[in-house]
């Protein structure tokens, strides 16, 4: 069986999935960052913020991996989220080698103080669709992540 040349199998950029990704997400991230800066946050603090909300006392390595950073990326931003008296980091009571992350009530306040403007912006960008389409795109992205980190079923 012949195979496809690579340029039949490459029909442009207007079907190519990472570059479709990658437009969207800089559409969404250009607005979200622009927002997240007049607060004084970044990308990752927000992550931060946003999972601590959900799931206080969350471990380091957990969080790195919630978040999609390493865990030097995440320490750095720790320590400036600390300083600014948003969490604080403590030992594990049952393990002290681990270390707990704690979302601290002026952390919330600030979470929860951005969330509407970052509702409004998610809100903007899913216009027009319907709840299963919104529950398929869910799937859809979810699927494809699991398959690049080679995780599929």
């Amino acid at each position: 069986m012949a195979s496809r040349p690579l340029t039949d199998a490459y029909t442009g950029h207007d079907t190519f999935i990472p570059y479709l990704l990658n437009r969207s997400t800089s559409a969404l991230n250009a607005d979200f960052q622009t927002l997240l800066r007049s607060h004084e946050l970044t990308l990752l603090h927000w992550r931060v913020l946003a999972f601590l909300n959900e799931t206080d006392g969350l471990g380091v390595s957990t969080l790195a991996q919630y978040t999609d950073v390493d865990q030097t990326t995440l320490s750095r931003a720790l320590v400036v989220m600390e300083n600014a008296g948003h969490l604080s980091r403590q030992p594990d009571p049952l393990d002290q080698r681990r270390v707990l992350i704690h979302l601290h009530e002026q952390g919330r306040e600030h979470f929860l103080h951005v969330l509407p403007a970052a509702l409004d912006i998610h809100h903007r960008a899913i216009q027009g669709f319907s709840v299963e389409e919104l529950t398929q795109l869910r799937q859809f992205l979810n699927r494809i992540r699991a398959n690049i980190n080679g995780n599929t079923p």
